[in-house]
């Protein structure tokens, strides 16, 4: 799972600039798109409270599932989050990696579109309260954090 938060016309702008004001730029919008990955990489490891009950399943097909192969596997039909053996520690797991003039907040967690995905996520992670990938977009960017950090970033190169 990955989110990508993009600005439009920003190749535009840094081919625009970079020719006035050589090669800095580009480094500028990667240290602060690595600045504002960092915070959206922050909220995205927030987990919500406990589980809701009782478990709000997407189908019986779910349901039936779940149970015969935490049976299978030997396991208790309860699942934790952070000692269970089939978790792959969602928290933990968030990477920030840089793109192009930007970049890519994500994780390998096989299961994260089901928790925190707005097309997948499953009814009882959202009666659980787990924020979805555009939950934390919408948030970060109403929160002023993108302006800020670029701010920032252009008055220390200014000096």
């Amino acid at each position: 799972m990955e989110i990508d938060v993009k600005v439009i016309g920003m190749d535009k702008l840094v081919e625009a600039l970079d020719r006035i004001g050589g090669g800095g730029l580009a480094q500028l919008i990667q240290r602060a798109t690595r600045k504002i990955g960092e915070h959206t990489k922050s909220l995205l490891m927030r987990y919500p409270g406990p589980p809701s009950h009782p478990v709000k399943w997407a189908s019986d097909k779910q349901r039936k599932w779940w149970f015969a192969s935490r049976r299978k596997a030997g396991l208790p039909p309860d699942y934790t989050r952070i000692s269970d053996p089939w978790s792959q520690r969602l928290k933990d797991s968030w990477v920030v990696t840089p793109v192009r003039l930007g970049a890519s907040v994500g994780t390998p967690v096989t299961y994260a579109g089901y928790v925190m995905s707005q097309e997948k996520q499953s009814p009882q992670h959202k009666a659980t309260g787990w924020q979805t990938d555009a939950d934390v977009v919408t948030e970060v960017e109403k929160s002023g954090v993108i302006e800020a950090v670029f701010e920032g970033e252009i008055e220390a190169a200014i000096g």
